[in-house]
């Protein structure tokens, strides 16, 4: 694939999920790219097109922004919360995430930003509405499935129903056993529902052949994000909230 440069984390699984001692806006990864010196318009895009994607996030959970129009200058932008998160929540994640790119992609015009629960990207190049081919890491638990062979037949039905309705959350028990798959997959807004799936599709690939057998995997993307556990990392609990995560090909279209 393009641009895939995998990072291996092994995460030791304890009582309480590794996740937890992270704060939601903390940088995980970022991409600083095309750098410029002295375009104060262009600097000055960049800065609104940050605060419209933190107000965007606070009504929505999710931002599609562009400033400049068509001309020198234009830049775009994408910023999407897990589906879990309170727009409160989302708003101050996305908010906490363009301080850390401000101060450590200085003179970037395109940057890519990965925190725990939300994840951002602006570029001077139009890339709305396409599938962005970058997958920067995969986190892998280093503990093993005790039934390897069931455990990914669970894992794979399950990734299977989330990937029919294009995004959304669920879990599985698997052979009689008490540990149950929770499961995750969401694209970011922007995207057609087709381009959504080949971006699903492309993680899924990732996961059979890197995860096999292990009880916890996050597939890191630009424009989509797969990832199971054994724990219960989300806190969705009504349907609806799981189906405000799918795509919205009509916001795409009409961009």
């Amino acid at each position: 694939m393009k641009n895939l440069h995998v990072f291996f984390f092994l995460l030791f699984v304890v009582s309480l999920p590794i996740f937890t001692l992270v704060a939601d806006s903390k940088l995980l990864y970022q991409q600083c790219d095309q750098n410029f010196t002295q375009n104060h318009i262009l600097q000055s895009n960049i800065n609104n097109i940050l605060i419209d994607m933190a107000a965007q996030s606070t009504l929505n959970r999710f931002a599609i922004s562009t400033f400049g129009g068509g001309g020198h200058g234009a830049v775009y932008g994408v910023a999407r919360c897990q589906g879990d998160m309170s727009h409160k929540a989302c708003s101050a994640c996305i908010t906490g995430a363009e301080h850390d790119i401000l101060a450590t992609c200085p003179g970037s015009g395109a940057v890519h930003a990965w925190c725990e629960k939300c994840y951002l990207h602006y570029d001077v190049t139009n890339f709305v509405g396409k599938w962005d081919h970058n997958t920067p890491g995969v986190w892998i638990s280093n503990l093993k499935a005790e039934d390897p062979k069931a455990f990914e037949q669970g894992m794979a039905e399950l990734m299977g129903e989330l990937m029919a309705e294009a995004a959304g959350a669920g879990e599985k028990g698997y052979n009689d056993s008490n540990v149950t798959i929770y499961g995750m997959a969401q694209c970011t807004q922007d995207l057609p529902e087709s381009e959504c799936i080949q971006c699903l599709e492309s993680s899924l690939n990732i996961m059979a052949k890197y995860c096999t057998g292990s009880n916890g995997c996050r597939i890191f993307g630009s424009s989509c994000v797969l990832r199971y556990e054994i724990y219960k990392f989300l806190w969705l609990d009504d349907a609806a909230g799981i189906k405000a995560w799918a795509p919205a090909p009509s916001i795409a279209d009409g961009y």
